[in-house]
């Protein structure tokens, strides 16, 4: 056997071989922390139970008494396995240790690997069909790790990780009563859906929060709490309300099955804190909160936003979730919808803009504005959408925004000289460290642009204009040099 792929599993009772070479080989392992807080340890338990979330199991639950047991087997299986005589065959212990662990399991297993990293151990147990069924087994509640870095000897540096797993019921199923009412709520269910979910492949398993229960089959599950009945769970949808914690997470249990019937082939299913939507254009995502209310009021995945393409996510100033053609964000100032011309712009900048704090507002031109928690978004048809933000957007509010000299943003901010710039119809506002803000426009404006503008040889402007003598007469300072207009003369000093 290769040492790259072993991996073992109990089937049969075994002795203890391996426990006798621990006692007479001294050569020393390293005993990493046994708790959930190791990091190798909850890598390898996290990709546990995100394969247990495929196959339709629940995930498993630490059970740090369990980890204990699989980490002193693990100190035992260090020590024994640099034993030249040590075998194999006889790796586990007799009962898998179902004699340590704690009292009550129904059933209980125990997987054994070599590898260097959680990701080669898990793949190994997932491609041996006994400890792949040892890991996804749906009785599965409970599970505790334990590894060993061996120091010397032919495992030098691997890890040796033992996974004990087991399940627990902390209450027992309801007795049934006699005649026709005799079925459990998820017996009944499973009549009613008349085999759609395909057989059975765990009993029913009790004990889950609110007094609820579950039973899984070949493609999927049933869930049953008293609060909101019993319910189908499959497919998509079901694994990501698994991604949420089931019934333990945000949205609780379900409170109807899969609705299907909806636009482009979707379907939903509601639960106690909100609702899960797929379609196969989408996916399968989260709908809940505020946010869901606001998509409410659209009209849902009929309304021109669509469905939604993104969980809910973190913003300056709230929270966001993306749709088919739009987003909506949330924050302590209400609910606001991103669409139309300022949705593109938004999604390139969401991260320099955070929540949207007043609705798209018709303004001069054909123009509209959408103000953010960090800045806003212009539009005109003349100029397309422009971002509007820091410090050139507060020059641009001392001008008079789009009713000022400089009209509507032609640009976004661009880099230069050490500083940024942004384009106007009317001029161009500049900003460096140094000096802050300037802008340009009018006859000094249309002489910078004709002479590169902030790119070209002047640079940024250091001044604003001021009078040079009676007439009209006026100036401006930059970098390299400096611009005159009026009756006095107009040119450019470098």
């Amino acid at each position: 056997m290769s040492a790259v792929t072993l991996g073992l599993l109990l089937t049969l009772p075994c002795g203890l071989t391996a426990a006798t070479a621990a006692v007479t080989s001294p050569a020393p392992a390293i005993v990493p922390a046994t708790t959930i807080g190791d990091t190798f340890t909850k890598q390898t338990f996290d990709l546990m139970n995100a394969e247990r979330v495929k196959a339709g199991s629940r995930p498993f639950v630490w059970n740090q008494k369990i980890a204990d047991v699989s980490q002193d087997w693990a100190k035992q299986l260090g020590v024994a396995t640099m034993d030249s005589a040590f075998d194999f065959a006889t790796i586990h212990r007799a009962d898998a240790g179902g004699n340590e662990i704690p009292a009550g399991a129904t059933w209980y297993r125990e997987n054994i690997g070599f590898n260097f990293s959680p990701a080669q151990l898990v793949d190994w147990w997932m491609n041996s069909p006994g400890h792949k069924a040892a890991m996804l087994d749906p009785r599965g509640t409970d599970a505790g790790i334990g590894y060993v870095v061996p120091t010397s000897g032919p495992y030098a540096g691997w890890h040796l990780m033992v996974s004990n797993m087991a399940a627990y019921s902390t209450t027992p199923a309801p007795a049934p009563s006699p005649g026709p009412t005799s079925q459990t709520p998820l017996a009944q269910k499973a009549a009613a859906i008349n085999g759609a979910l395909g057989l059975p492949v765990s009993p029913e398993i009790y004990g889950l929060k609110n007094g609820g229960s579950y039973r899984n089959y070949q493609y999927g599950a049933l869930i049953y709490s008293p609060a909101t009945g019993a319910h189908v769970s499959t497919g998509a949808i079901r694994n990501l309300w698994a991604g949420y914690g089931f019934e333990n997470g945000m949205l609780g249990y379900p409170v109807t099955d899969e609705v299907s019937g909806l636009k482009d082939g979707g379907v939903y299913q509601n639960y106690q804190g909100g609702a899960l939507l797929w379609s196969p254009a989408s996916g399968a995502h989260i709908s809940t909160g505020a946010i869901r209310n606001a998509w409410a009021a659209t009209g849902f995945e009929s309304g021109p936003l669509g469905y939604p393409t993104s969980e809910i996510y973190q913003v300056e100033g709230g929270t966001a979730q993306d749709y088919q053609n739009g987003v909506i964000t949330s924050s302590a100032s209400g609910t606001r919808i991103i669409s139309g011309e300022m949705l593109a712009r938004y999604r390139e900048n969401r991260a320099l803009l955070g929540v949207a704090t007043s609705a798209k507002t018709a303004i001069r031109d054909g123009g509209f504005y959408q103000n953010f928690q960090l800045g806003a978004l212009l539009y005109s048809p003349a100029t397309g959408t422009q971002l509007s933000i820091g410090g050139l957007r507060s020059v641009w509010a001392a001008t008079g925004f789009e009713n000022g000299v400089l009209g509507y943003p032609a640009s976004g901010e661009m880099p230069a000289n050490g500083g940024v710039y942004q384009n106007y119809q009317g001029g161009f506002i500049t900003w460096l460290p140094d000096s802050g803000g300037q802008f340009t426009f009018g006859g000094i404006g249309g002489l910078y642009r004709s002479a590169g503008g902030p790119t070209g040889r002047l640079g940024f402007p250091t001044s604003g204009e001021y009078t040079t003598g009676p007439g009209g007469n006026v100036a401006q300072n930059f970098q390299h040099g400096t611009i005159h207009w009026g009756p006095a003369g107009t040119g450019i000093t470098y």
